[in-house]
């Protein structure tokens, strides 16, 4: 398995989605409020975030980079200050943002957490979710067209904000076949369509569910059920993310495997769908097969729950994990 993770750093992965910034405030709650029952949460440092963190897509392709490949963004932004700080994020994690598109009047998208004693309180979104407009499209569409021959792999990330249109979907599968490229998907349930000719698909339980219409909670269910889903939405592959309780993979073959987790503490699983389509596109891209792709994905998804707020694994955390080098605590 370490030699699988050795050679992410010759791996370049192209990451098509919806980009968005993710803001952590930090605070204490001490008290509930007169006006509501609600907790009053005093912010020491008024306007001072506790951070700032691509999210979306974006923490997709920081998750690439951390762990040692190149990630090429692409995507969709607004010409505002969330756009803009976007970018500046992605640069200082080495990710170049030369290839995401402004659209005028477009929302980046801002996640605001609010957090105390290690719970999130409330969560403020900023958006207005709406399909990308043709120009931007078309500017995707020539910026993916004159990277194709740089990537090993294309993982579409689908956060329902309208970047990930069928339109766009079809025309870049097409580019990314030409060049047999492997393109991982993590879908949403209300736009399914996006999953045919992937070679990978990765829901978590409830959006494979939703999905199938049917109950996937115990393994007789998900291996029928399973199965329909996946030729229903014609992919070639299929990975459904079950948190705690680990993965189960239903390959072209017809084989369906158990993976199950490592038990651990979990802290947040914010974001760890992100990291664990970025490992299996690593994986694949650099040769792996698509079991040690997720039994390594699995690896890693198991660790960054470990960390609080979007969080990124490394390339050296995962070849401590894979080693089993870290104690557990």
């Amino acid at each position: 398995m370490s030699r699988i993770v050795r050679r992410f750093r010759a791996s370049t992965v192209g990451v098509l989605g919806d980009f968005m910034i993710d803001e952590l405030l930090r605070g204490e709650a001490t008290r509930i409020s007169p006006e509501a029952p609600v907790p009053v949460v005093l912010i020491t440092n008024p306007g001072v975030a506790e951070g700032f963190f691509p999210g979306g897509a974006g923490n997709v392709a920081a998750n690439v980079a951390a762990l040692g490949g190149r990630a090429i963004p692409f995507g969709v932004i607004g010409r505002d200050k969330s756009g803009e700080k976007l970018s500046s994020l992605l640069r200082q994690r080495g990710i170049s943002a030369v290839t995401l598109v402004k659209e005028d009047g477009r929302v980046t998208p801002r996640k605001v957490r609010i957090v105390a004693h290690q719970h999130q309180l409330l969560r403020l979104d900023y958006e207005n979710p709406v399909a990308i407009g043709p120009r931007a499209t078309h500017a995707l569409l020539r910026r993916f067209a004159s990277m194709v021959g740089q990537l090993q792999g294309l993982i579409v990330s689908d956060y329902h904000k309208g970047t990930v249109t069928t339109e766009l979907y079809g025309q870049i599968v097409a580019l990314a076949r030409r060049r047999h490229l492997p393109i991982f998907v993590d879908p949403k349930p209300e736009n399914k369509e996006i999953c045919r000719d992937a070679t990978l698909v990765t829901p978590n339980l409830r959006e494979a569910e939703l999905m199938a219409g049917v109950p996937l909670r115990d393994p007789r269910q998900r291996a029928l059920g399973g199965r329909r889903l996946m030729a229903e939405l014609g992919c070639q592959n299929m990975l459904i993310t079950r948190g705690a309780e680990g993965m189960t993979l239903f390959e072209a073959s017809g084989e369906v495997r158990e993976i199950p987790s490592v038990p651990r503490p979990v802290y947040d699983v914010t974001g760890a769908g992100d990291t664990v389509i970025a490992v299996l596109a690593l994986a694949m891209s650099v040769g792996g097969n698509l079991k040690d792709a997720a039994e390594l994905a699995n690896a890693a998804g198991g660790r960054v729950v470990l960390k609080f707020g979007t969080s990124v694994i490394s390339f050296q955390e995962l070849l401590q994990a894979v080693a089993g080098a870290e104690p557990f605590r």
